[in-house]
């Protein structure tokens, strides 16, 4: 067995697509998500549970990435974040020598923290993000 391309601390979230404001997520975990914004690509992000470690996303404007998912996928599982202590400038090279498909730059996570997502065609069908750190 080889290393690990990167160790990974814990798994961060779950990363959940809706296509409402008000999906069965929400009824079932008995309220709205906390701590609900936006980010710059135009998706909505809420996290439910004590430490956020379930987080909804839904397009909150036209053409955003969710949306486009939501149109090939529907709701349900969207992403698996993973946690972990390397910084991703010090990561990013040798998952790209390994293969791995960034999505994107590096760029702030919901709640601040430098994060990364990796195409599903490159990590066994998943969509993968990675970020970086504790949480705040």
């Amino acid at each position: 067995m080889s290393d690990p391309l990167l160790a990974v601390v814990a798994l961060d979230h779950v990363g959940i697509a809706s296509d409402s404001g008000e999906p069965e997520l929400t009824r079932l975990l008995g309220g709205p998500p906390i701590d609900l914004r936006e980010m710059p690509s135009g998706v909505g992000v809420g996290r439910f549970g004590p430490a956020g470690q379930l987080e909804l996303v839904m397009a909150l404007r036209p053409g955003s990435p969710i949306e486009r998912f939501l149109e090939r996928r529907g709701p349900g599982l969207h992403h698996l974040a993973l946690r972990v202590d390397e910084p991703l400038t010090a990561l990013l090279p040798r998952l790209e020598a390994a293969g791995a498909e960034p999505i994107g730059a590096i760029a702030p996570s919901s709640d601040g923290r430098p994060s990364l997502f990796l195409h599903p065609a490159s990590t066994g069908g998943v969509l993968v993000e990675l970020v970086e750190g504790p949480r705040p």
